[in-house]
């Protein structure tokens, strides 16, 4: 599946579906408009330019955003040299809805969780759809 960024001067391709998305709502998450899907960097490719950012508020940020350096859209994000793993987050909301549909979505309670115990979620588990996800 591929998607791609407002402009399309970005572009990501993955290699499968998500088993699940994660609807976080910590600060970082919130104000980027993520919604991400996990993988290991081998199952997605990105083309394009991308600037990135990482959050200024912790002394070892976990992850680095892509953004589309035209429009600004969030792609994706990676981990940091201080965190170990394999593990990229897509922000699915540049894939186009109907190919989202029935996957499962998860509120994670993002801003009352700090990495050194199980993720909360705050709504009941869902499936994606144009009401839940957009």
């Amino acid at each position: 599946m591929t998607g791609g960024c407002h402009c399309g001067a970005v572009t990501v391709t993955l290699s499968r579906r998500p088993e699940y998305v994660n609807l976080c709502d910590c600060s970082l998450c919130a104000k980027s408009g993520g919604a991400w899907g996990y993988f290991c960097s081998a199952e997605v490719s990105v083309e394009g330019e991308t600037a990135n950012y990482r959050r200024a508020d912790y002394e070892k940020p976990a992850v680095e955003m892509h953004f589309c350096r035209t429009c600004g859209t969030t792609t994706h994000w990676t981990l940091t040299e201080y965190h170990d793993g394999d593990r990229v987050g897509v922000n699915m909301r540049i894939f186009e809805p109907s190919e989202l549909s029935g996957i499962e979505a998860r509120t994670l309670d993002g801003r009352n969780w700090f990495g050194e115990t199980a993720a909360a979620y705050r709504r009941p588990v869902g499936c994606l759809g144009s009401d839940v996800f957009l």
